[in-house]
């Protein structure tokens, strides 16, 4: 049985705060890993099972990478 995304998100995800989201999100420019707060984001529920960028760019991969 596969697991859900918010048991993944619950375990992997370090956006996760007791099922809100602290909205920080990060991104490459030219080599350099910048971070910023999601206001959309932060202090949420989390949205991992409609769509969450996050998640599906920097989490899964990471899952996958170590199983």
């Amino acid at each position: 049985m596969k697991k859900s995304k918010k048991t993944d998100a619950r375990h992997y995800c370090a956006n996760w705060n007791a099922g809100k989201c602290l909205g920080v999100m990060m991104h490459r420019v030219e080599g350099e890993l910048h971070f910023f707060v999601d206001k959309d984001k932060a202090d949420k529920d989390c949205a991992v099972d409609s769509g969450c960028n996050y998640f599906d760019n920097i989490v899964i991969p990471g899952i996958n990478e170590n199983n």
